[in-house]
């Protein structure tokens, strides 16, 4: 009698069909395990700014980068980071990046905008440009990129690119929070425009909170700079 029941895989094709699937849960799991043992990075900053030579706490704690460095590790994949101009200003007064990433810079404006740059690790000049065009640059080294715009000159901003992408911006509130940081002890950060970037050394262990304080006092760059010509900027902007 013939039967017509399904026929049995063989032992070395079902270990086969099962393999693929197997070893990307395997894959997955490990990978979530080990996001889950990283350590964590928390805390708060306090900005005082400088007036009249005094410093006096900022209502406003918002704009300082803390990052942790000792190491190197590639840009975080997808992402699509911009510096916008509209209404005669930039968009954010701060942008932190990783070192090889591109920031494009759309105009919003009806108007013209020079964006540019003297700083040492990127020097550049977008030129003359409006809405709807949209310029980029990449930035291939770490350090401290301050931009301007050579017809306004209260547009400015700064660019902090970074070794590694372990690092946070915080809010009005001064609070910061960082996942994922490597074991070991190493340095940390804090970061504002205008103030010497504070440093704090630290142990992170897998699944443990590292939580740290940082005091930085700000001096804002002035207005009246001079533009990329290294001339005074025209009164009717």
């Amino acid at each position: 009698m013939v039967s017509h029941s399904a026929p049995i895989c063989p032992p070395r094709r079902r270990h086969a069909a099962l393999a693929g699937p197997l070893a990307f849960a395997v894959a997955v799991l490990m990978a979530w395990a080990s996001a889950a043992a990283a350590g964590t990075l928390a805390g708060q900053v306090r900005i005082s700014e400088l007036v009249l030579g005094q410093p006096r706490d900022s209502d406003d704690q918002s704009n300082a980068v803390i990052f942790v460095s000792g190491f190197q590790a590639a840009p975080a994949g997808g992402r699509q980071l911009e510096l916008a101009q509209e209404n005669k200003s930039f968009h954010k007064r701060v942008l932190a990046i990783t070192q090889g990433e591109a920031v494009t810079f759309p105009n919003l404006d009806k108007i013209h905008h020079n964006v540019w740059s003297q700083s040492k690790p990127k020097s550049f000049d977008l030129g003359l440009y409006k809405f709807p065009e949209v310029r980029s640059v990449t930035f291939e080294r770490p350090g401290i990129v301050t931009v301007f715009c050579n017809i306004h000159p209260q547009m400015i901003s700064t660019i902090l690119v970074l070794p590694n992408n372990q690092y946070a911006v915080t809010d009005k509130s001064g609070a910061f929070r960082i996942e994922n940081v490597p074991d070991g002890e190493l340095p940390v950060y804090a970061w504002v425009e205008g103030a010497t970037p504070a440093k704090q050394m630290a142990v992170f262990r897998p699944g443990e909170t590292v939580t740290l304080e940082f005091k930085l006092t700000s001096q804002r760059i002035p207005v009246r700079h001079l533009n990329k010509e290294g001339k005074p900027y025209r009164e009717d902007y």
